[in-house]
């Protein structure tokens, strides 16, 4: 009787697909990852942090309530640019962010092909 090599590894990271073990244990460079580290922290600085995009948010937020609900000022008028320029500025933080992102991400899809059948 024939029994088949089992398809998949045990690790003491969980149970892995044997075939994107050996695959990646070939072709993967672990060190992309702390690349992506490296990319991720200079993504943030460049655009202030994660919590200066939500800062940015709520800062948005409240000049929409003054200029669409009529709502009172909160948002010094000399602390700012145009509503439209900031929610660009805003904008191009996010795509930033974003590209950052999706490269690590892209990077993740290879270590996430390892869940086993």
């Amino acid at each position: 009787m024939h029994i088949p090599p089992a398809s998949f590894r045990v690790t003491p990271y969980g149970e892995v697909d044997a075939k994107a073990l050996d695959s990646l244990r070939q072709n993967f460079e672990i060190a992309q990852l702390l690349n992506v580290v490296d990319q991720l922290d200079a993504c943030l600085a460049e655009i202030g942090g994660v919590d200066n995009i939500r800062d940015d948010f709520l800062r948005l937020h409240d000049m929409a309530m003054t200029l669409l609900e009529c709502s009172p000022l909160t948002v010094a008028t000399s602390d700012v640019d145009s509503i439209w320029e900031e929610a660009m500025s805003l904008q191009e933080d996010i795509s930033t962010l974003r590209s950052c992102l999706q490269a690590g991400s892209e990077l993740l899809s290879s270590l996430a092909a390892l869940a086993p059948d």
